[in-house]
């Protein structure tokens, strides 16, 4: 026979039932828009929903702590240094690079675009940053990343790892910014042969232009 669910949540501790909850929240709004209601975040966490609101006290409140975990420096920066780890080509490491920050720049503009929509009701509790600190706090961690990524190929390139690192930000987000093509958004393949090779042909034995 199988088991019949109460809608009652096991035990966990507390940081542990914030973290179930969170996990859910950004899947939920690349698939469904920012309209996620609090009752699907709760069957996705396998919780009932008024669990949400003995963690969170509202839903502005579960939406900063997705953006939170979601813009985490440390988090990202730890993923992004571990898929890192063996490679040794420039090349590659940018495609994967570039594949990672296409995958969180995606993440990252759900949960604003869902904060946004709340305009006003945002929370601003103590120790809770408001979206414009949350991204240039993350913005100025992915640039010393990025930084950190070229810096050993530094031979390599025609310009300092910081102007590299400023570049690929460039050509990642402004290919998902949202005034963009989003029907023909750049690959990670179309972003590395441009960041590395640039788009203009060389033709052997033609003398470049001043």
């Amino acid at each position: 026979m199988g088991r019949t669910r109460t809608g009652r949540a096991a035990p966990m501790a507390p940081d542990d039932r914030r973290r179930a909850i969170v996990d859910v929240v950004v899947p939920l709004l690349l698939e469904h828009g920012p309209d996620v209601t609090t009752r699907q975040v709760a069957e996705a966490a396998g919780i009932a929903e008024g669990t949400i609101f003995r963690v969170f006290p509202d839903k502005a409140a579960l939406l900063m702590a997705a953006a939170e975990e979601t813009m985490n420096p440390d988090r990202s920066g730890s993923d992004l240094l571990a898929a890192l780890d063996g490679v040794a080509t420039l090349r590659e490491k940018v495609r994967l690079t570039a594949e990672r920050m296409n995958a969180r720049t995606d993440r990252v503009m759900a949960v604003m675009f869902a904060l946004r929509r709340l305009g006003p009701s945002l929370p601003d509790h103590q120790g809770v940053h408001r979206p414009p600190e949350l991204v240039l706090e993350s913005a100025r961690a992915l640039q010393r990343l990025l930084t950190e990524v070229f810096e050993p190929h530094r031979d390599e390139l025609t310009v300092d790892p910081g102007t590299a690192a400023r570049l690929l930000r460039t050509l990642v987000l402004g290919s998902r910014h949202p005034g963009a093509f989003h029907d023909q958004p750049l690959t990670c393949e179309e972003i590395t042969d441009v960041l590395l090779d640039g788009i203009r042909r060389r033709e052997t034995g033609r003398r470049e232009e001043d």
